[in-house]
């Protein structure tokens, strides 16, 4: 601004720039670096910038009479309870569980002026969770993305924190149009690998997962999901989580079988190569559950497919799945199924899709690449297993041959990738 004389340039910092911040240290370090940037233009000013940075909370500042054109923040994350009032504040962006930094975006919205631009760095769970579908429902109609960028490494961005993340960009107002997509790397703590992923469009249900890649290796494949309409309900099944929470129930565990007991399957079952194999080899875990008078809730007595709750994406695969042998339920009558596994169980008598051939294909390397590019936590969820885009179930026949036959898994590999068009 070479026309404007250092105390105006001053003075419409002091007008325009607004910092808010619960922690006194964090806002009194917040003002201190300001002042250290603006000290040479402090200087030739003769002025020093008064406070910008208020303490407070900011999820109860009222919203500015006139908007600013930029919010910028790394807003707290985790989940919180809310009082009546406030969760009546950000009512159109919730559903369910709140969580921190979902309540920040609703407010930025509230902060940006038609036009204006928020930026912000958040965990990526947003993007699929589904207690985030309000929230998406509401950028994609007042604020649409205009760039995510993905950092690519867990450990090592934030002190302390082991959590995905992204930087977002969105504008207030604009009409939704093919995000940009950037993969962020850290290099040797000194600098930053950008790489461009490409463009790609929101679905036109924008309160369901937004299908985005990760890296550039993803983006045919989620081109080829995004024309995809079957998904988990169309092959017959739905997810539930297994019922059991052992902890709440310890005196009923027990090694030995005996009356009204019944096998006891916990995470540990559902081996990586995607083998059932009961066992209870971990500490506090044993083979069987006493099953009480108001306890049949717990038993489970019709097979399903199986499949890990909790992975990370360091982790080779993120799905990790066996199909509860019928003949193990034979033998046994029922089984009881431990809160990290998911059940994925038959709507009806018979569905279009096999146990058998369900569990080969979210053990192909094909299914774990499409669920990563919809999966943003490491939470394995009901609703993303149900939103995951998959073939028509007419088009496993060749799958379903391969099972039939016991096939290697590079075989079946292949044949789940020709199902994605080969893009996986």
């Amino acid at each position: 601004l070479p026309d404007c004389t250092p105390g105006i340039l001053m003075e419409n910092i002091a007008t325009r720039l607004r910092g808010y911040e619960l922690d006194p240290f964090g806002a009194w370090l917040s003002q201190v670096a300001v002042d250290a940037v603006l000290l040479p233009l402090a200087r030739k000013a003769k002025r020093s910038l008064p406070a910008v940075v208020t303490i407070c909370d900011s999820l109860k500042q009222p919203a500015p009479r006139e908007g600013f054109d930029l919010v910028i923040g790394n807003p707290p994350y985790g989940r919180v309870r809310l009082d009546v009032a406030t969760r009546d504040c950000f009512r159109r962006s919730l559903f369910g569980h709140a969580n921190l930094y979902g309540l920040f975006t609703d407010m930025a919205l509230g902060c940006a002026k038609t036009d204006g631009v928020i930026a912000y760095v958040t965990p990526t769970g947003f993007l699929a969770g589904e207690y985030f579908k309000n929230l998406r429902a509401l950028l994609g109609r007042e604020a649409p993305p205009i760039d995510i960028d993905f950092v690519a490494l867990r450990k090592g961005v934030f002190a302390g924190v082991l959590q995905e993340t992204l930087l977002a960009t969105y504008r207030r107002g604009e009409t939704s149009k093919p995000v940009s997509v950037h993969e962020i790397t850290p290099v040797n703590g000194r600098g930053l690998k950008i790489e461009t992923i490409g463009k790609f469009r929101l679905p036109k249900d924008l309160s369901t997962p937004w299908v985005l890649p990760r890296s550039r290796s993803q983006g045919k494949l989620v081109e080829t999901l995004l024309e995809m309409t079957p998904r988990l309900a169309d092959w017959g099944y739905g997810v539930s989580t297994g019922p059991l929470v052992w902890n709440r129930h310890k005196t009923q565990l027990s090694d030995e079988p005996g009356a009204d007991r019944y096998p006891l399957v916990w995470a540990e079952a559902v081996a990586s190569d995607g083998r059932f194999i009961w066992r209870a080899e971990k500490k506090n875990h044993a083979l069987y559950f006493q099953v009480g008078p108001r306890d049949n809730w717990l038993v489970i007595r019709a097979p399903c497919v199986l499949l890990q709750r909790t992975t990370a994406k360091e982790q080779q695969r993120r799905l990790i799945a066996a199909a509860l042998p019928a003949d193990f339920l034979r033998d046994h009558g029922a089984v009881v199924i431990e809160n990290h596994l998911n059940m994925l169980r038959p709507l009806s008598g018979k569905p279009a899709v096999s146990s058998d051939v369900l569990a080969a294909f979210l053990n192909s390397t094909a299914a774990d690449r499409a669920f990563r590019c919809v999966s943003g936590s490491v939470a394995v969820s009901a609703y993303e297993l149900e939103s995951l885009p998959l073939p028509e179930p007419g088009e496993l026949g060749e799958l379903s041959r391969l099972v039939g036959t016991r096939a290697n898994g590079e075989k079946i590999d292949a044949a789940c990738a020709r199902l994605y068009g080969g893009a996986a």
